[in-house]
């Protein structure tokens, strides 16, 4: 599985960069047909997977979502990241974090990422962890 995921890293950052592209889009105000037109571009992205392959994206985000502490500021929206320690290596993180995806089917991975709002930031956080 981490093999794969090894892979498939081109693949996940070119969602991350069609995301960063959604969010520049709304801060320049460019309109909501080309927010629309990108969101569209991402889920036909995310479409081209293989079961197995959205089961290791998904993998890949619960492991960024799940292995690093967050701090919550209530009087804003910063978040920081605090930094603990990871003791699994990475193909026994894989394999903790997708024990109960492998139960999931295609459609229910791929609408698990295209409805998540924090793809990006969990799949940059877990290819770090895992070093892809």
């Amino acid at each position: 599985m981490y093999s794969l995921a090894k892979q498939l890293a081109g693949r996940m950052k070119a969602i991350m960069d069609i995301e960063s592209e959604m969010a520049e889009a709304e801060r320049n105000q460019q309109g909501e047909e080309f927010v629309r037109d990108l969101a569209q571009k991402r889920s036909d992205l995310i479409k081209t997977f293989t079961s197995d392959e959205l089961l290791v994206i998904t993998t890949v985000m619960e492991i960024g979502q799940s292995e690093r502490g967050y701090r919550h500021y209530f009087d804003s929206d910063d978040v920081e990241l605090i930094y603990l320690p990871i003791e699994l290596n990475e193909h026994e993180l894989m394999k903790k974090y997708s024990h109960f995806l492998v139960h999931k089917t295609k459609q229910e991975l791929a609408d698990g990422i295209e409805y998540h709002t924090l793809v990006s930031s969990f799949l940059k956080e877990g290819m770090e962890i895992l070093k892809i």
